[in-house]
């Protein structure tokens, strides 16, 4: 199996990690201030939606299970799984302000680990950083398109379906879900250069996320 992974399988891989360390630092933000009851309802949540990775090597993980489907599967069920924890802790705790500072200051620590070999800080390079480690669909469903980019401004545009089917799935607010992911984006971005304005417009077809200096 590991002999027909690619550079892209582990690239996304990563990705689906990154989502499961944000889990991690929420589960563990929540739990530092309302107890161990937090891990609990983590534990059970996970019990539903399935078990994190881990960091396991892919290959270990795959198996003899095919490629493309493992990854889609990994992708749900880590994006279910983070939905069905934010509403979980909003019904518990109605505490927003602590969820939005986890996904900021988780973006602005995933900013600070891939930016450390990076030559520059300029809008392009901090947004092909931040493709590379937020997370979406297999490539293939091309659910997002840049179209616009010019040297002050990147326009990044989602299908309306993207992220938004697995919060859905669980209950979960739309609106809330923009509004965690777009602090995380605006920690992350803002962490390569303080100067990248960010701001996420969305439509009922579309939404995009605009980067501008």
């Amino acid at each position: 199996m590991s002999a027909r992974l690619g550079p892209i399988h582990q690239w996304l891989y990563n990705q689906i990690k990154l989502v499961e360390e944000r889990e991690e630092e929420i589960v563990e933000t929540f739990k530092e201030e309302y107890g161990s009851e937090v891990e609990e309802l983590a534990n059970e949540l996970r019990e539903e939606y399935g078990a994190l990775k881990g960091g396991y090597p892919l290959a270990e993980l795959i198996g003899n299970s095919q490629i493309h489907p493992w990854l889609e599967g990994a992708i749900k069920t880590a994006q279910t799984r983070e939905a069905a924890m934010a509403k979980r802790l909003m019904n518990e705790y109605d505490n927003k302000e602590l969820l939005l500072k986890v996904y900021k200051e988780h973006g602005k620590m995933a900013a600070k680990n891939a930016s450390e070999e990076a030559s520059d800080n300029d809008l392009e390079t901090a947004f092909e950083l931040l493709t590379n480690n937020f997370v979406e669909r297999m490539p293939c469903d091309r659910l997002s398109s840049v179209v616009k980019n010019e040297e002050d401004k990147i326009v990044w545009r989602h299908s309306i379906k993207l992220h938004v089917e697995f919060w859905q799935a669980v209950g979960v607010s739309e609106k809330l879900m923009h509004q965690l992911y777009s602090s995380w984006i605006k920690g992350f971005i803002k962490a390569i250069n303080s100067n990248i304005k960010h701001h996420r417009d969305v439509t009922d077809e579309y939404y995009d996320d605009i980067f501008a200096l």
